[in-house]
């Protein structure tokens, strides 16, 4: 439907309510107002609600032509049901807005409040800002393209920059001193440094110095003298010999870095307020070859399983220049990715800061892992394991197992559901390879026959015992019981809706579950049409855990590729977990009280990480789930209170995690947990907190 001018006159310029329903069922829900004006085509994001209704207030200017609504649902062109679009008086428009937003406000927390903008003040003097923020919260709204997220998150008022002067005169009275040391080594062609040069001296209020790191060549240092005249020249030798100073930075870039014109001055305010941190590293984006910014790499916080595997990090570190000296004089000054695993090696994880901010932008070629670098640096970890390379680009670390591997107890409750039961430990038995394991079916009061049948003649197997649980379903109390009962070191926790598919799925579980620090591992796991249904948890968007990307296409990569990575995360599923009985059980095991059924897997997983332990995601152990079938949905009033005590329980014993998981961006959607761009900002600059 389109309202249009009358006899090809303009729409009255004015307000409009737009009322229809979208038809929910069909995915991810989309829709905007199409403007037309003398200007064209003007096209503005429409709020929807998790069940499809829009009711929302527009804003025409003079000289519109007509006005029309676009609705997707799962990426498809539908049509709005019911669809009316009225005009309102700016009386009945301001009820309606402040409706909205003192309705919110209430329910909020302070920091969202803080993070949109949003006040009892605001609310009443800026009302159509404020609308518009809390429009954004609801269930589904399309996300910004890149240019449009650049201008609305990267803008930055005179009074912002008065008060990064007044930040950063700190700065002077804390010794600080960076310098930009630019890896020319190996370069010929200088327009590459040169365009990092000139950045650096665009860099807002914070004076650094450019060096341009060369190889200790006669004619490279000609060349250099004449191209870059007045830079300060330095090799890796003559660095080591400089005294270290007090306060100072060494910022490497490898070429074709160029800096935004922030950097620094975000990088300074972080380095005043962190006294722990000794390296940091940003988000970053790619420069094409007409300047345009595209392709933003949000990254999460640091993981060393994920540094090792791929070069996400990039190519800009911050270090402090005594760690920088200490890094250098132990491996020598290699690329961006060598030093990251050596600075982790010899100054722990805890050193290192995430910038969840685009500091840097790439103008030339991408940085990759290389094998070398990590197989020197596992050796010099004292990490037994071999190096193969993985899709092209990535590096896959193969950890080796001791000579007499530790028992594991696949744990399996299952309830009746025989067509899910027979196939999982048919695949267990014929297809898992580990020399030492045994099977736990937890018979949670099963009534068919053919049921009962099946575990009694599968119990005949040496490796598979029967246990039985005469009790109501409580996931959590199942699970504890059968840990207790639990011949292995190792439990591995498995839904009875999973099937094998690699035969060393638990070679490459427990061999990583046995590195030092490591308390949790979960697994890869795909929907019987073969997309990715598990590929790791996250905390916060969709409102409390859910699993990250989404379903995607089983040869999709994911968000920079993470689908693909072993790594660090908050939490994986139990639906395929393995970890340590002993530790299992000294954290009291699965919530049985406040999470019978939900979320008691991402609880355990919290937990683990909160004494200190990693709960880690790898992609090379691979099962079918088709998630969850033998309970249910939450579809009555007793499931769905009690889901609702569940996700109270979580929201308030994770609240820290569930604001700022570390290893999902702030600067991605929080809608749910899919990689888009973020339609609210979560990060401001940190000279304006």
């Amino acid at each position: 439907m389109a309202l249009q001018g009358s006899s090809g006159s303009s729409l009255v310029k004015g307000w409009y309510l737009i009322d229809c329903q979208l038809p929910s069922g069909n995915g991810e829900l989309a829709a905007w107002t199409l403007v037309d004006g003398q200007e064209g085509v003007e096209r503005m994001p429409l709020p929807v609600t998790l069940k499809g209704r829009i009711f929302e207030l527009v804003s025409i200017p003079a000289k519109s032509l007509n006005l029309s609504v676009l609705a997707q649902a799962g990426g498809a062109d539908v049509e709005p049901l019911q669809l009316t679009v009225r005009r309102v008086t700016s009386v009945m428009a301001r009820l309606l807005m402040w409706s909205r937003v003192f309705g919110a406000l209430p329910g909020m927390p302070l920091s969202q409040r803080r993070v949109l903008g949003l006040s009892w003040p605001a609310g009443l003097l800026e009302p159509h800002r404020s609308y518009r923020q809390v429009s954004k919260l609801r269930a589904y709204f399309p996300a910004p393209c890149y240019k449009e997220w650049i201008q609305r998150f990267e803008e930055v008022t005179p009074r912002q920059a008065k008060r990064l002067r007044k930040r950063l005169k700190r700065q002077d009275a804390a010794g600080l001193e960076f310098s930009v040391l630019i890896d020319a080594r190996g370069m010929g062609d200088m327009s590459a440094v040169r365009q990092s040069v000139e950045a650096v001296a665009r860099q807002w209020e914070v004076r650094a110095i450019s060096r341009i790191l060369i190889e200790d060549t006669l004619s490279q240092r000609a060349a250099l003298d004449n191209s870059l005249a007045g830079l300060s020249l330095v090799t890796e030798a003559e660095l080591l010999q400089e005294p270290v100073g007090q306060g100072r930075w060494v910022v490497y870039v490898s070429t074709a870095v160029v800096l935004a014109p922030w950097a620094m001055a975000w990088l300074a305010c972080e380095a005043l307020s962190r006294s722990g941190v000794a390296l940091m590293y940003s988000d970053h984006d790619y420069l094409s070859t007409d300047g345009e910014r595209r392709e933003p790499q949000f990254k999460p916080d640091f993981s060393l399983e994920l540094a090792r595997s791929s070069a996400y990090v990039g190519d800009l570190l911050a270090i402090r220049e005594g760690e920088f000296r200490d890094v250098v004089r132990s491996t020598g000054l290699g690329s961006a990715y060598a030093m990251v695993l050596e600075f982790a090696r010899l100054c722990g994880s805890e050193a290192v800061y995430h910038v969840p901010a685009i500091l840097w932008h790439q103008a030339g070629r991408v940085s990759v892992p290389d094998k070398e670098s990590l197989e020197s640096h596992l050796r010099r970890s004292g990490v037994a394991a071999e190096v193969v390379p993985d899709r092209d680009t990535l590096l896959r670390v193969r950890y080796e197992l001791p000579a007499v591997p530790p028992k594991v107890s696949i744990i399996v409750p299952t309830r009746d559901m025989l067509h899910f039961l027979k196939p999982c430990i048919e695949s267990l038995l014929a297809r898992t390879t580990w020399p030492d394991y045994e099977i736990l079916i937890v018979d949670n009061q099963s009534t068919c026959r053919d049921t009962l049948t099946f575990m009694e003649t599968v119990e005949i197997d040496d490796r598979v015992r029967i246990l039985r649980y005469n009790q109501a379903f409580n996931f959590s109390a199942i699970n504890n019981f059968a840990v207790e009962h639990a011949a292995g070191e190792v439990v591995c926790l498995l839904n009875n809706d999973t099937e094998v598919l690699t035969p060393g799925w638990l070679e490459e579980m427990v061999s990583r579950l046995l590195q030092p620090g490591v308390g949790v591992v979960g697994a890869r796991l795909y929907f019987t049409d073969g997309r990715i249904q598990h590929a790791g948890d996250v905390l916060g968007p969709g409102g409390c855990a859910s699993h990250l990307h989404g379903p995607i296409e089983g040869d999709d990569p994911g968000y920079m590729g993470r689908a693909l990575l072993a790594q660090d995360l908050s939490a994986v599923t139990a639906a395929c977990l393995v970890t340590q009985k002993e530790l299992y059980l000294s954290l009291g095991g699965l919530e049985e009280e406040r999470l019978p059924v939900a979320f008691n897997d991402v609880d355990y997983c919290l937990r683990v990480r909160e004494s200190g332990y990693k709960v880690i995601y790898t992609p090379y152990a691979e099962l079918y789930h088709h998630e969850s079938v033998s309970r249910g949905k939450d579809d009555d009033p007793v499931k769905t209170a009690r889901a609702r005590r569940e996700s109270e329980y979580m929201r308030s014993r994770w609240a820290a995690v569930i604001e700022r998981d570390p290893f999902y961006n702030p600067n991605l959607n929080y809608s749910r947990a899919d990689f888009r761009l973020g339609r609210l900002p979560r990060v401001g600059f940190p000279w304006i907190e």
